[in-house]
């Protein structure tokens, strides 16, 4: 019990350094890059701050020891990322290769899905937003969409698969549409200006990589659900369909059927 204890004390602590690791990355990228019309310097406190409640997100969950770190650095980018697109609606190639590759190195051994759903995830964000872009450019003679979003939508689909992907865009922007009509309600003006769709799809990542993960609750997949037994799962192991990573109802709670 007091080993656990530690374990989980480690982690928290792990995922508030990353919050330093972003600012870090952020103050370096703005000083490499040399970013026009900087806004205020940015200060320490907000990417702490964010880590912090990433950090805190996970304490209701019992998350597996291994796949666990691999969320430190996936913080540390995606807060890099969130607040770069929030001062300058910009996300950095060096910022979202790195989570990509990431992703699919961590998908090695199917910790959040299966290495080929990882690669048809990273595929399909690409194409999908790159799609609807093309489609609103022939009709507005202009982007709607930066390529910045399509690569962090690509990044996250290494993570999470290719199944997940109309649950992550769902939630990333409803999370826009939030932040949209607070910043609204605040200033007026701010209704004409476009908003960032890149926070949204870092909040809308966290979340997803924390339920593939943790326990209680399903590991949800957004495409297939099934209901099966624990000796229906092991049947299962064994059929050309089995898909792992489905939620199934076992002895009343849900499991991960492809977790072991």
């Amino acid at each position: 019990m007091l080993l656990s204890l530690l374990w989980h004390a480690l982690f928290f602590t792990a995922l508030l350094s990353a919050g330093l690791i972003a600012f870090a990355l952020i103050t370096w990228l703005e000083r490499v890059e040399g970013v026009n019309d900087r806004p205020q310097r940015l200060r320490l406190q907000g990417p702490l701050l964010t880590a912090l409640g990433l950090a805190l997100a996970t304490l209701p969950l019992s998350l597996a020891a291994a796949p666990r770190w691999g969320l430190v650095p996936a913080a540390a980018l995606l807060i890099a990322l969130a607040w770069l697109d929030w001062r300058h609606r910009w996300l950095p190639d060096r910022l979202t290769q790195p989570l990509l590759w990431g992703g699919l190195l961590c998908n090695l051994d199917a910790r959040w899905a299966p290495l080929e759903d990882a690669v048809l995830g990273a595929v399909a964000g690409y194409g999908a937003l790159w799609l609807l872009n093309a489609l609103y450019r022939l009709t507005q003679r202009r982007d709607g969409i930066g390529q910045g979003d399509f690569k962090l939508l690509a990044a996250l689909g290494a993570w999470l698969g290719w199944t997940m992907l109309p649950l992550l865009v769902f939630l990333a922007a409803a999370f826009g549409l939030g932040v949209a009509l607070a910043r609204g309600l605040h200033n007026r003006r701010a209704w004409r200006t476009p908003q960032p769709f890149g926070i949204g799809l870092a909040a809308a990542g966290w979340l997803c990589l924390l339920t593939g993960l943790g326990s209680p609750g399903p590991q949800w997949n957004f495409i297939y659900f099934t209901a099966s037994t624990p000796h229906e799962i092991e049947a299962e192991r064994g059929s050309a369909h089995f898909a792992p990573f489905l939620p199934s109802l076992a002895d009343g709670h849900f499991s991960a059927a492809g977790k072991g």
